[in-house]
């Protein structure tokens, strides 16, 4: 199909859009907690309708409620666990690391990333807020 006549089919370049979109989301690690966000929200707003059509108000505001809070509570759980992969990464350890693991990565990460060693404050500052937020993940 000629690039002229792929401009004219609108649906097509939607298709295209989505496609890139999730291969992006997808190469962030940030596809799999989206899809688990939307897919159930969308599944409520679309029963919330349907309880419309039929004549149940009641029950679609009720189910409009439920999605409107599962929306809020997923969006906080997705970006805690994006800041714990993003945590992880810094200090270069795995996801079933321990507080020992976790205490000597830091170390290490320190000892290149000071100031004496030729580092910045702020890579310091970064290294110590990643394990701070990894060993409350691991104490809880």
């Amino acid at each position: 199909m000629p690039l002229a006549a792929a401009v004219e089919h609108p649906m097509l370049i939607a298709l295209v859009a989505v496609l890139g979109l999730a291969y992006w989301m997808h190469t962030r690690g940030e596809l799999l907690p989206a899809l688990r966000r939307w897919g159930a929200v969308v599944a409520l707003a679309l029963l919330a309708v349907r309880m419309l059509e039929t004549g149940k108000p009641l029950f679609a505001a009720v189910i409009a409620g439920a999605a409107l809070f599962w929306w809020y509570a997923a969006k906080g759980r997705a970006v805690e666990a994006t800041a714990e992969v993003e945590a992880r990464a810094l200090l270069g350890i795995a996801a079933d690391a321990d507080a020992d693991a976790v205490h000597a990565a830091w170390r290490r990460g320190v000892a290149q990333a000071h100031p004496d060693a030729g580092g910045s404050s702020d890579a310091v500052q970064r290294l110590t807020a990643a394990r701070d937020l990894l060993l409350a993940r691991v104490s809880r």
